[in-house]
């Protein structure tokens, strides 16, 4: 396809090899709303947006205010760049995307790309994971018992092709995934993986909304759950008064 483009609409040349940290949807869309908390908590300014003919026409909202769906934020501060995606980018362009972020990393000097976002595994629970092109960053999980390597598998999409670029080019491209729920929004997973993040870059990023939106969160659910169950259990002529042992 190749029209995927990415419109600068501020001055980026004061950034110093920053950091540059995508979030896009996926697994309890953990991607998106970490980024998401970076550009609050460190109140990031706008400074472009990626566009092409095939993502889907809509805009997002954020205090009031409309703003492309797949945008970049970026801090002079904290020498930090964030490309953050509220859409799913569509399969056939995850190419032009990588391709194109890739190219912008290396235009601005990054010094490395790191993506965050979900994973759902069976046997783990609250985990956080770490694939990384660059052998020192997952020397460096490991040492410092940051977040567990994962030694086999797969990962698709914009970051799946990063990681091969990466690898292949000898640029540091690392992946952050937290555990994460596949029915619901997962802020505490958001939280873990901003966490993690902050240990590996020394950018600390306020994670208490997030806290508190996953207690929140979870309190709903049990709700829900607890509802559910009750409804389940009441047969055919149960009264609401009726007593319920289980």
């Amino acid at each position: 396809m190749g029209d995927v483009e990415i419109h600068r609409t501020a001055d980026l040349k004061k950034l110093r090899k920053p950091t540059l940290v995508m979030g896009f949807p996926g697994t309890g869309l953990v991607g998106s709303v970490a980024a998401s908390q970076i550009v609050e908590s460190l109140q990031m300014d706008f400074g472009g947006y990626i566009s092409s003919a095939e993502f889907a026409p809509l805009a997002a909202i954020h205090d009031y205010k409309p703003m492309p769906a797949a945008r970049i934020h970026y801090s002079e501060k904290m020498n930090m760049l964030v490309i953050i995606s509220e859409m799913t980018i569509p399969i056939g362009s995850s190419q032009d995307v990588a391709d194109k972020i890739y190219e912008f990393a290396k235009s601005v000097g990054a010094s490395s790309i790191i993506s965050l976002g979900g994973i759902s595994l069976q046997e783990e629970k609250k985990g956080v994971f770490v694939v990384s092109s660059d052998p020192e960053v997952v020397k460096d999980v490991i040492a410092k018992k940051i977040a567990k390597p994962i030694k086999e598998g797969a990962t698709t999409g914009v970051t799946g092709i990063l990681l091969a670029k990466g690898a292949l080019d000898h640029f540091p491209v690392t992946t952050i995934l937290a555990e994460s729920s596949e029915e619901y929004l997962d802020p505490k997973a958001a939280s873990n993986v901003l966490k993690v993040l902050a240990r590996i870059t020394g950018v600390q990023i306020n994670t208490a909304k997030l806290e508190k939106e996953a207690e929140e969160y979870s309190k709903d659910i049990r709700e829900s759950v607890l509802k559910s169950r009750i409804t389940r259990k009441k047969g055919p002529g149960a009264s609401e008064g009726g007593s319920m042992y289980g």
